[in-house]
Formats: C-alpha cells, sequence, structure tokens
C-alpha cells in the first residue's frame, strides 16, 4: 500500500505480521525503532531495516524533514518483494 506523508513531519508507523515468517522490512531512509512486539525497546535504534517477527509487530519514528520525492519500502526477502510486500513513500 503506498504512502503519502508531508515534508517536515514526524510519523510513528505500527508494522503488523500477521504471518507465520518473520519479515526484514527495509525503508529507504533511516527510521528508529521505538518498540518491539508492543514492548518499547530500551534504547531507540536508527535503522533501514527492521526485523517484522511473526504473528508480532514494531513500530517506527521517521522524521521526513528534507525527504521530498518518492521512496519505497519492502520486506527484503525478494520473493515477497516480488509478490506485493512493496510499497511507495510519496512525500511532498
Amino acid at each position: 500500500m503506498d504512502q503519502n506523508v508531508a515534508v517536515g513531519t514526524v510519523e510513528e508507523w505500527t508494522i503488523r505480521n500477521d504471518g507465520p515468517m518473520d519479515h526484514p522490512f527495509h525503508l529507504r531512509g533511516p527510521m528508529q525503532l521505538i518498540a518491539d512486539t508492543g514492548e518499547p525497546v530500551e534504547t531507540p535504534t536508527w535503522l533501514d531495516v527492521v526485523n517484522v517477527p511473526a504473528r508480532g509487530e514494531v513500530a517506527v519514528r521517521i522524521a521526513f524533514d528534507d525527504f521530498g520525492g518518492r521512496g519505497v519500502y519492502h520486506c527484503h526477502i525478494l520473493d515477497h518483494e516480488d509478490r506485493g510486500m512493496m510499497g511507495v513513500v510519496l512525500a511532498g
């Protein structure tokens, strides 16, 4: 699913995985991991790939400070990306 965001904003996304295997979620640009499986992380960490555990979820904070234009997010398992686990982020 594609996402529209406003430049100059900070968003928090919850990424859920209802499937039976982990998914390495990649965003073109840094995101801060703030919760894993519903629990706040002890030290928020900046990453460009976060593991979304099987039947779990993560929460990330993303600053769209000066990021304009198109970017992508997707599962880093190529078969999954090819089957639709990919979207576009349009920041404007």
